[in-house]
């Protein structure tokens, strides 16, 4: 991958992180724009790390948002910086404005939609947004997708732009995770100190809670420190206040955390992904996670990073044994 002059990358999640980290000489990066205040949250500590870039959030709201992103496209096409961005459904408006404007870049997803079910857009909800681009007259330039209801939410809908202009490079999923995949190595020393990934998944709140509180009191019980990290956006976090569990700050991206802990447990976080043998799954642990739910977990972990190592333990008496 070529990049001759400066590039901004545009984030709709804290998961381009340990991407653009490894690319960061290559990319040239000078600017991540970001979309909400927890972002800028987790980037920062990505900005302390590289105090070059500047961290930078976009105004919120559909109408400040496109006519901000509009300025920026403009700005990037007039002075040859190129636009970095890894999104696969976040950004209808940007990709919108990708193709008219057409400034040179690189489509770099991190993510299939292979989790989402696609739907006709009459099921798709009629938001501002829906109206707006049906009102535009390009509702044929977009897929459209369901997600599967997460913990104690409602269904998710997005909607995916269906290609880019030919000024945009696109690569693969199978590029980016390529590239990740060099940065998934743990440290090589190993503490007493246990992380526990939280954060909603394809099973009730409650049913995690329960597992987490028993899988850290049996960890207490041999001796080891127990962190928390729940999920960078306050949507789809647990909550969790465990006793002699320490909590981390949310917004700190698992990608850039030190990984010397003895093991890493959560259920679906691809954050999983970044401590091989030492990662554990319990998604076979949960009676109330349905068997397609399952396999989609273990299929999003494969798909991902491909011969990963993760545990997929199915009882305490395993998990015992990884102590």
């Amino acid at each position: 991958m070529l990049v001759e002059n400066q590039s901004i990358c545009i984030v709709a999640s804290t998961l381009p992180v340990s991407f653009i980290a490894a690319q960061i000489d290559t990319l040239k990066v000078k600017k991540i724009y970001v979309l909400s205040k927890a972002h800028e949250l987790s980037y920062q500590s990505f900005g302390k790390k590289h105090p070059q870039v500047e961290i930078v959030r976009a105004p919120s709201g559909l109408l400040l948002q496109s006519l901000y992103f509009l300025f920026v496209l403009l700005k990037a096409r007039a002075s040859g910086t190129q636009v970095v961005f890894f999104h696969e459904c976040c950004l209808p408006i940007l990709d919108l404005l990708l193709t008219v404007i057409k400034p040179r870049g690189y489509y770099l997803p991190q993510v299939t939609m292979s989790g989402f079910e696609e739907i006709e857009p009459d099921a798709f909800p009629r938001s501002k947004l829906y109206r707006l681009l049906d009102f535009l007259g390009v509702i044929g330039r977009f897929r459209f997708y369901r997600s599967p209801a997460i913990g104690d939410s409602e269904s998710e809908y997005v909607m995916s732009i269906r290609s880019y202009p030919s000024a945009i490079t696109s690569k693969d999923v199978g590029y980016s995770r390529e590239v990740i995949s060099r940065c998934y190595s743990c440290s090589s020393q190993k503490t007493n100190k246990i992380l526990f990934i939280a954060g909603k998944s394809f099973v009730s709140d409650s049913s995690q809670s329960t597992l987490f509180r028993s899988l850290i009191d049996a960890a207490h019980g041999r001796g080891y420190i127990c962190h928390i990290k729940d999920h960078p956006n306050p949507v789809y976090r647990l909550d969790l206040q465990i006793d002699g569990a320490v909590i981390l700050d949310p917004a700190l991206p698992v990608e850039l955390m030190d990984r010397d802990y003895h093991l890493a447990v959560g259920v679906s976080s691809s954050a999983l992904l970044g401590f091989n043998e030492r990662a554990v799954s319990l998604v076979h642990m949960f009676d109330d996670m349905s068997p397609v739910d399952k396999n989609l977990c273990v299929s999003h972990f494969e798909e991902a990073f491909p011969g990963n190592k993760i545990n997929y333990i199915r009882s305490l008496v395993e998990f015992g044994k990884l102590l």
